[in-house]
């Protein structure tokens, strides 16, 4: 690289140009410079371009792959008043190349000229040039851009402008136009102020040339390529441009993890409920017949009084109580082995017929009536009938 002589060209927009609003069209032109895009080795030789002092772009796509470059990029609308738009080549690490002919400016003005925003011309401007963005280690680089100040170093004592840098509250002087690589940073932030001054210390072009910036270290951020060492024969020319950059390995993409499903959570679960009891419908009862009547029991026919004798009428009367007194012996055991019954309405028996035997004939009378239950005393004991008296024979032979 120290064999080229890098010549850098703003051809848009002019100088003095009134811009319109949105953003900012810009097109350099850069001879003698490659532009590189080393891939994971970092950038190589490129082009920076820098508004006010804000912070500066790097540019490397070119629209042609020859020398000489042209650049197209678009740059961030700028506020209404006067601006300054630096262009210059630069290096690997970022210093910037102060050969003649390697850095150009423009003057625009946005909606109306500010003529107190910028120096005048030919008045010494400083323009900082900031490495933040390249390393985070140390050493770090500090440069600048000193343009259209007086020249000095031709003879002794005929300093006229001196760069008076401080760091953390540190100050010391410079008076050449050189890089500085400096060590003994703080982690973290640290603060940088750069004045530009003439020989008495005093400011030189007021308030333009005093600038503050920071820089912020950071001992995990990777080392650039510039900083590791020695580079092999391939990664320099890499680096260089002269020869196509190795593409960065593409990352691994990682394995789907398979989701594991969500257990159902039962927010009311039911809760075990006693087993119902279905009720059975009671089968079907068939309709109950009245009750019968009870027979009553069945008795041997009487012979009509006309068809017996007389021995006959007195020899039945014996005869019929001891069939009483068996029936009353068979059912008093019945009575007492027999459970009890809930009540029952039992029909009256039917009264059977009575025919009433003529007058004048004789018939078998008894004073036993109605049914066997008759018969019977309230505790199941049979009556007893009247013993007949000495006279009721003859009453019967004569029925009365």
């Amino acid at each position: 690289m120290a064999e080229r002589q890098p010549q850098v060209s703003i051809q848009i927009p002019l100088d003095g140009s009134d811009l319109p609003g949105g953003p900012v069209k810009l097109q350099v032109q850069v001879r003698d410079w490659p532009l590189v895009d080393a891939g994971v080795l970092g950038l190589g030789p490129h082009l920076v371009v820098q508004v006010d002092d804000l912070p500066p772009q790097r540019l490397t796509t070119s629209l042609s792959g020859q020398f000489p470059t042209r650049l197209d990029a678009e740059l961030p609308p700028l506020g209404p008043g006067s601006h300054r738009l630096t262009a210059y080549a630069a290096k690997p690490w970022g210093e910037v190349v102060k050969s003649p002919g390697a850095w150009d400016q423009v003057r625009v003005n946005r909606v109306a000229a500010n003529p107190l925003a910028t120096p005048q011309l030919g008045t010494p401007q400083l323009i900082g040039v900031s490495t933040a963005d390249l390393a985070g280690r140390e050493p770090v680089l500090l440069d600048w851009l000193l343009l259209d100040a007086p020249l000095q170093g031709l003879r002794n004592n005929d300093g006229s402008w001196r760069l008076r840098v401080t760091v953390n509250g540190d100050s010391f002087l410079v008076d050449q136009n050189s890089p500085l690589w400096l060590k003994g940073w703080h982690s973290g932030s640290n603060s940088v102020l750069m004045e530009l001054v003439d020989g008495r210390g005093a400011p030189l072009n007021p308030p333009f040339n005093t600038l503050v910036s920071e820089v912020t270290i950071n001992g995990s951020s990777p080392t650039p390529s510039w900083q590791r060492g020695r580079l092999d024969a391939s990664e320099l020319a890499q680096l260089l441009g002269e020869e196509p950059a190795t593409p960065a390995a593409p990352e691994p993409e990682p394995k789907p993890v398979p989701e594991e499903p969500a257990a159902a959570i039962e927010i009311n679960p039911p809760t075990a409920s006693e087993p119902q009891t279905v009720a059975e419908p009671l089968p079907a009862t068939e309709p109950q017949s009245p009750l019968e009547p009870e027979a009553s029991p069945e008795t041997e026919p009487l012979p009509e009084p006309g068809q017996l004798d007389p021995e006959q009428l007195l020899e039945l009367e014996p005869t019929v109580e001891a069939e009483l007194t068996e029936s009353s012996q068979q059912d008093a055991p019945q009575a007492e082995s027999t459970p009890v019954m809930p009540p029952q309405a039992i029909p009256a028996p039917t009264p059977a017929p009575t025919t009433r035997a003529p007058t004048d004939r004789l018939s078998a009378s008894t004073n036993l009536g109605g049914s066997a239950r008759s018969q019977l005393n309230p505790d199941g004991s049979l009556l007893k009938p009247k013993a007949p008296g000495p006279m009721a024979g003859l009453r019967q032979k004569l029925g009365t």
